[in-house]
């Protein structure tokens, strides 16, 4: 026992030894620093491309849109309260969604921009994710992982030998869940907070975040699968944060734009064949039922409206893969390859 003690000791000595006090650059609270700017950058930039293929791989299709994402993102990147190496990009994915690495890499998925109704919500979820990598908050998520690891390895030490040894760890496990669920929130509020400043630093209207939120609250009601699956997954909304941000918007200036016109303009296309991306993805599970037919027939229709899209070509090779017509599918996984070639699926 007093080995184990000695054990205990000895870890949380190192862990505080590595650890470093400093303010954090969004908040300017004091915190205690295990994971330093520098690997908080190659953590991000590590996992940045592994996670796009993940959910769908770039959006190529309109590399115009890409640009204008990117444009919004870089003017609120400028007026944040930390420099990081930022990239944004548009992911091919209709599950509405938007997350952010440490380091500052952020994605937005073409579902959620098909959702919003001007640049000030795209500049008001843009902002949420810069202030996710700004204020640490996944590089924060790592540090308490590394702490609870510790914690439990100690608390598993000392308890091994007792009969209330599944009892105390699964406790600890416990906690390390209750821990993560206020983190996030916290988070949550941190990031509409600061992102309300942001946007009017970067001149947009601020109140564009509380309409945003409301328009979430409501669609949260729907029950949709892609949106549980997606932003409300990750980013809840309640009444709590819609009167939250609704305070921080009537502390900031009133003026700012909403660029409405301009955001429904770059939207065009994909607005345009987002009935196409729902045919794609009604046959894909389609095809993971086994129904083939059902799959070729919405890959074609898919394909009427946007032949340009590699990822409807490539339905087409998987629908004929699962049916042994290799050299019937090999034309389409060539024409996917010829559109996209940076996406592991094909």
């Amino acid at each position: 026992m007093i080995r184990c003690r000695w054990s205990i000791a000895l870890l949380l000595g190192i862990l505080l030894t590595l650890a470093g006090c400093v303010a954090n650059p969004v908040t300017g609270r004091k915190e205690l620093r295990l994971v330093s700017e520098a690997r908080e950058i190659r953590l991000g930039e590590a996992n940045y491309l592994a996670s796009q293929q993940m959910q769908g791989g770039i959006y190529n299709v309109d590399p115009e849109l890409t640009r204008y994402v990117q444009q919004v993102g870089n003017k609120l990147a400028k007026v944040s309260d930390r420099e990081l190496p930022y990239e944004f990009v548009v992911l091919n994915n209709s599950v509405p969604n938007a997350w952010a690495l440490p380091g500052g890499k952020i994605a937005i998925n073409r579902g959620l921009l098909t959702e919003l109704d001007n640049e000030a919500e795209l500049a008001a979820v843009l902002g949420h994710e810069i202030v996710h990598a700004a204020a640490r908050h996944g590089a924060k998520g790592v540090e308490r992982g590394l702490l609870l690891q510790g914690a439990m390895i100690t608390t598993g030490l000392l308890a091994r030998d007792s009969d209330y040894a599944g009892l105390i760890l699964g406790g600890a496990q416990l906690a390390a869940g209750l821990i993560s669920q206020k983190y996030g929130r916290d988070a949550e509020r941190e990031s509409d907070h600061f992102g309300m400043r942001y946007m009017s630093r970067a001149g947009y209207k601020p109140e564009a975040a509380v309409s945003l939120q409301e328009v979430f609250l409501r669609l949260s009601g729907n029950k949709s699968t892609n949106w549980l699956d997606g932003l409300f997954a990750s980013h809840p909304p309640s009444r709590e944060r819609i009167e939250n941000n609704k305070r921080t918007a009537a502390a900031l200036p009133p003026d700012g734009v909403l660029n409405r016109e301009r955001y429904q303009q770059k939207m065009t296309r994909l607005r345009r064949t987002k009935p196409a991306y729902e045919a794609h993805d009604k046959g894909r599970k389609a095809l993971k039922k086994g129904d083939v037919q059902t799959a070729l027939a919405l890959a074609r229709e898919a394909l009427k409206m946007e032949p340009r899209e590699a990822q409807f070509h490539a339905l087409l090779g998987d629908a004929s893969f699962s049916q042994q017509h290799y050299r019937r599918a090999l034309p389409h996984y060539n024409r996917a390859i010829d559109l996209q070639d940076r996406f592991f699926h094909y």
